[in-house]
């Protein structure tokens, strides 16, 4: 069935003000923003490529400290942050925990600007769906460190994740 070039016009101007009002309301739906601020970084899906290229017993550190629990990540909460840890993890078990975020659902604050400044508060919370282009940051749980992990390098008897400070892009 052939629609009418009328309706199809139709079609599409509600398509278009569909996608406005998400771009405007909900740009953390939009699979390209992480893909964006992960030019600076690892994404999920390319730290979990690397740890694969390593041995599995080797320790994961970062600077002094381990990767922890993950959790979204207060300065972006649909990014993903892992807590820096003192107890040690082997690159094995850093790898199911980030392969176990893969589609799982994190909550985090809903930084939102539909809601009036008096209403922001950490009362707002939502769930965030973490992807392979998810950015991967470290930092504790309420902070936005800025510290995010830029790369993986194999160093004398365990695997180092290289962190950088990330500013906000203008």
């Amino acid at each position: 069935m052939k629609l009418p070039d009328e309706r199809k016009e139709l079609i599409k101007k509600i398509s278009r003000k569909v996608m406005a009002d998400i771009k405007r309301n909900r740009p953390d739906l939009l699979a390209d923003r992480p893909k964006q601020r992960a030019q600076n970084q690892m994404t999920l899906g390319s730290l979990i490529k690397a740890l694969t290229r390593e041995r599995v017993g080797l320790l994961v550190k970062i600077d002094e400290n381990c990767p922890g629990m993950p959790h979204s990540y207060y300065g972006y909460p649909s990014d993903l942050a892992f807590e820096p840890s003192t107890t040690p993890i082997t690159v094995a078990q850093f790898l199911a925990v980030c392969e176990g975020a893969i589609r799982a659902s994190f909550i985090g604050p809903d930084h939102s600007e539909d809601y009036h400044k008096e209403a922001l508060t950490e009362d707002y919370y939502r769930d965030y769906i973490m992807q392979p282009n998810t950015p991967v940051w470290i930092s504790e749980l309420d902070t936005a460190s800025k510290i995010g992990i830029v790369d993986v390098v194999p160093t004398n008897g365990y695997i180092l994740l290289v962190t950088e400070t990330i500013e906000e892009e203008e």
